[in-house]
């Protein structure tokens, strides 16, 4: 729950209506900028700045209102001109909803949340929330942000995987982030002279943000349960194996021929459009036990124990790409063991799959004999790809093309 502090600051910040839920959990609820009665002061600012040319009846209250606002944020007059020259106050109006500057110095988030300053600024570095020297910088989220790794540490889990998974995490809300952003700026571009619709979406972006906190805690706990369940399978057939320790898996790696040659070519606009079409053919292709762990530009890594289900997975991603029209995919595929950590796989095969992928014909998926040793050879056909010398393999590796059978 909010302490009495936060219940009487937040109400008042950017016109947003706090609603309580079950749990404890608020989400900002839609209102109309407040159309207070202007400082004379402000007014005379706002006009002798020019931030109110053009503009009368409603169309000029409601710009006073933004500015307003603003002004309570501690934005100056000068922030304002700059913002309105360069056609940006939509965007500050946006940026200081969403993320309110707080009130808290780092020295008062460690005392609050039990942890050393300098524990507290590499926690919220692993995290991406960013460290600043400002004493007025850190909100009542980050305080709760902060008691986290006190929590974490209470429970006993190992400091450094709780750092790495920390880093994963932050890794990949800034990519949610910048997907979100992209689409903030089309609407941002659209409200153009009307700054005052970027608080209606901010106020939705933020309760959009505080279901999808909650579908990805129900996400996350389902792929843990799944994890759990498979790491407690593979320890009751081997008693030599440990949670999360190395592994025999199938690792693949499957990039676009070509794309390099497209990127100097083409636009980079062209280049994320292409990137974007494989990362969603791998998401919709994949499905457990194999897994997508990255996309690195124009290549995708999976890994799978099942290695049946990973070369059907790479043979389908390679069709997928042909019907989509994206530039040839090929694949490369090893077996070996691996290791994980922080979300990524490190060993042999992964070694061995890159370099694997380099060497395979467009629209072919090539494996390692270990790999195909461990095919149910009935599915699939192989024929012999030869014998090649892989960058940073001492010696040659005899390679094959697979491909499924024709069902009578």
């Amino acid at each position: 729950m909010l302490n009495p502090r936060t219940r009487r600051r937040l109400p008042r910040r950017l016109g947003v209506r706090l609603v309580p839920r079950p749990g404890g959990l608020v989400s900002p609820a839609p209102r109309s900028l407040r159309h207070p009665v202007p400082h004379r002061a402000r007014w005379e600012d706002f006009e002798r700045a020019g931030l109110l040319d053009g503009l009368s009846g409603p169309d000029r209250s409601t710009r006073i209102g933004v500015l307003e606002t603003l002004v309570d944020e501690n934005v100056t007059i000068d922030e304002l001109r700059a913002a309105s020259r360069d056609n940006r106050l939509a965007h500050l109006l946006l940026e200081r909803a969403l993320s309110p500057k707080g009130s808290y110095g780092i020295e008062e988030i460690s005392q609050l949340a039990g942890v050393t300053v300098d524990d507290a600024r590499r926690w919220f570095r692993a995290i991406g929330r960013g460290v600043s020297e400002d004493n007025a910088y850190y909100n009542e989220g980050d305080v709760s942000l902060a008691r986290g790794l006190k929590q974490y540490r209470d429970l006993g889990l190992d400091e450094g995987g709780v750092f790495a998974a920390a880093r994963v995490l932050g890794r990949n809300i800034w990519t949610a982030a910048d997907a979100a952003e992209a689409l903030l700026q089309d609407r941002l571009a659209a409200a153009g002279d009307h700054p005052e619709v970027a608080l209606r979406y901010a106020v939705e972006v933020r309760r959009i943000a505080d279901f999808e906190a909650q579908i990805l805690a129900h996400i996350l706990a389902t792929n843990l349960r799944q994890q759990l369940r498979s790491d407690a399978v593979g320890i009751a057939g081997d008693s030599n194996l440990h949670i999360r320790g190395s592994q025999q898996i199938g690792v693949c790696f499957a990039d676009l021929v070509g794309f390099t040659l497209l990127g100097e070519q083409g636009a980079a606009d062209d280049l994320s459009r292409v990137a974007e079409r494989l990362d969603r053919l791998a998401t919709d292709v994949v499905a457990s036990p194999v897994r997508l762990v990255k996309t690195i530009g124009d290549a995708v890594m999976l890994v799978s124990s099942d290695a049946t289900a990973l070369a059907c997975a790479a043979l389908d991603l390679v069709d997928a790409a042909r019907v989509e029209g994206l530039p040839p995919l090929r694949a490369g595929i090893a077996w070996g063991t691996a290791v994980p950590s922080a979300g990524d796989w490190f060993g042999r095969p992964v070694n061995m799959a890159s370099r694997v992928v380099a060497v395979a014909p467009a629209h072919e998926v090539v494996v390692t004999g270990e790999f195909y040793d461990e095919l149910e050879t009935e599915e699939f056909w192989c024929e012999p790809a030869g014998s090649h010398r892989l960058k940073g393999i001492d010696s040659p590796q005899r390679l094959f093309g697979i491909g499924r059978r024709s069902v009578a």
